[in-house]
C-alpha cells in the first residue's frame, strides 16, 4: 500500500479512485435525469429548485457529523455501506417510476435521503486519500482524483441524454445504480485494506468530537486561512457564476445548447487545471499560489461579468474555473498534510463543508437580488468586487500562510 512506486501501482487508491468515478458518473447522470423528469413530465418547473435544495440542505447539515464519523469508523466501511443504501433508494425510484407512483413528493423524499447519505460518503473520501498514499503523492492523488470526478460531470449528462433518446428513464435510473453498485464493490473494506481507527476515543460524544475539530481548526493558520480561502471562492464566486448560467442565456436570446456550453466551459477549465496539478505536482510556495489564484479568479470573474458575448463568456467561465482550482486542490493538500491522522475526518468534513456548503447560500442571495430587478450582470460585478476586496483582506491578514510550501 505504501510501496515506493508510482500512484497508479497503488491498489487501495486505484479502487477508490475508480469508486469515485463510477459514483460520480452515477451521481450526474441521476441528477439530469430527474431534472428532467420534473420538467418534461411533471411539467412542475418551478418545483425543481425545492427538490436541489431537499439534497443540499440535509448534506450541509449533516457533513460535520460525517467527518466525526469518519474518524470513529473505518472509512472503506462507510463508504461501502453509504454506496450499497444509495442503491436501495434507486431501486425504490425504479420501482416507483414503473408503477406511475413517482411524484414530487417522492422524488423530495428521496432527494432528502441522498444528500443525507452524501455527508457521510464525501468526508470519508476525502480523508481516505492521506491515508492511503504517500505524502510525496499527495498533490498528484488530489488533482486526479478531482480532476476526473469532474470530467464525470460532463460525461454524465451527455450519457443520460442518450439513455434518454433511446430509451426512457427506467434505463437511466438503472445505469445509475449500477454505478453506484459498482463504487461499493471497490470499495468493500478487504479490498481497501485502510487502517481501522484508534478507538481509544470512541466513548466520547459527538459534539464533543465536533468541538474538538472547530477548535483544531481554528487554532491553526493554515487550516484556518485554507477554509476561509475556500469560503469565500464558493460563496462569492462558484456559487454565483453557477446560478447565473440560465439567467444569463435566457436574458440573452441563448438556447438549452448554449447554457451546456456555459455549464461545459467550467467543468473543461477546472478539469484541465486539475490535470496540469498532477503533472506539475507543484510542492514550493504553495501559499503564495493559492492567493495568487484567489485574486486572479475574482479579477476574471468580475470581467466575466461586464460581457454580453456568449462565447466570450464560455471563454472567461472556463478560464475562471480553471484559476479556481488553483486555489481549492493546493489548500486542501496542504491541510491534509498538516493534520493529524486522528482528526482527518473531522478537518475534511469542514473542508468539503466550505466547498459545497455555501453554494446553496449563494444561490438564495443571488435569487433575491435578481427578484429585486438587479440585472444578472450588476449582481454578479457586486459579488465579485466583494469577493476581491475579502481576498486582499485575506492576504494581508494571512502573512503566514503566504511563505508556505
Amino acid at each position: 500500500m505504501f510501496s515506493e512506486g508510482s500512484l497508479l501501482r497503488n491498489r487501495s487508491f486505484l479502487f477508490v479512485w475508480v469508486a469515485g468515478l463510477c459514483v460520480m458518473l452515477g451521481f450526474s447522470m441521476f441528477f439530469l435525469s430527474v431534472s428532467w423528469f420534473i420538467v418534461d413530465v411533471l411539467k412542475q418547473q418551478a418545483v425543481l429548485g425545492i427538490v436541489l435544495m431537499s439534497m443540499s440542505i440535509p448534506r450541509v447539515i449533516m457533513m460535520i457529523y460525517g467527518g466525526v464519523l469518519a474518524d470513529k469508523v473505518r472509512k472503506s466501511l462507510i463508504m461501502f455501506v453509504t454506496n450499497l443504501m444509495q442503491v436501495g433508494i434507486m431501486v425504490a425510484l425504479i420501482i416507483l417510476f414503473l408503477n406511475g407512483w413517482l411524484n414530487m413528493t417522492s422524488l423530495i423524499v428521496i432527494a432528502l435521503i441522498f444528500g443525507f447519505l452524501d455527508a457521510f460518503f464525501f468526508p470519508a473520501v476525502s480523508s481516505m486519500i492521506p491515508i492511503i498514499v504517500r505524502e510525496d503523492q499527495l498533490q498528484r492523488a488530489n488533482s486526479l482524483f478531482q480532476g476526473s470526478t469532474e470530467l464525470m460531470f460532463i460525461i454524465g449528462p451527455l450519457i443520460a441524454g442518450i439513455l434518454l433518446t433511446i430509451g426512457d428513464f427506467t434505463l437511466t435510473f438503472s445505469a445509475s445504480a449500477f454505478l453506484i453498485f459498482l463504487s461499493a464493490v471497490f470499495v468493500f473494506p478487504p479490498l481497501i485494506n485502510d487502517p481501522k481507527p484508534d478507538r481509544t476515543e470512541d466513548q466520547q460524544s459527538a459534539l464533543k468530537d465536533l468541538k474538538v475539530g472547530l477548535r483544531y481548526v481554528r487554532q491553526s493558520q493554515i487550516h484556518r486561512t485554507g477554509t476561509l480561502s475556500i469560503v469565500i471562492v464558493n460563496l462569492f464566486l462558484l456559487g454565483p457564476i453557477l446560478i447565473s448560467f440560465p439567467i444569463l442565456v435566457e436574458a440573452l436570446g441563448g438556447t438549452p445548447f448554449e447554457l451546456s456550453l456555459f455549464e461545459g466551459g467550467l467543468s473543461v477549465g477546472t478539469f484541465l487545471a486539475s490535470i496540469l496539478i498532477v503533472i506539475w505536482n507543484v510542492q514550493k510556495q504553495r501559499g503564495k499560489l493559492v492567493f495568487t489564484s484567489l485574486l486572479i479568479s475574482f479579477v476574471l470573474f468580475i470581467m466575466f461579468s461586464q460581457f454580453e458575448t456568449l462565447p466570450v463568456l464560455v471563454l472567461l467561465a472556463g478560464l475562471t474555473g480553471f484559476v479556481g482550482m488553483f486555489v481549492y486542490l493546493p489548500t486542501v493538500t496542504m491541510v491534509q498534510e498538516k493534520t493529524d491522522k486522528d482528526k482527518l475526518g473531522r478537518v475534511m468534513s469542514l473542508i468539503t463543508l466550505a466547498a459545497s456548503g455555501f453554494e446553496p447560500i449563494a444561490f438564495g442571495l443571488i435569487s433575491i437580488l435578481v427578484a429585486m430587478d438587479l440585472p444578472i450582470q450588476t449582481v454578479l460585478a457586486l459579488s465579485g468586487v466583494f469577493g476581491l476586496l475579502l481576498s486582499f483582506l485575506l492576504v494581508w491578514k494571512s502573512k503566514g500562510f503566504r511563505q508556505l510550501d
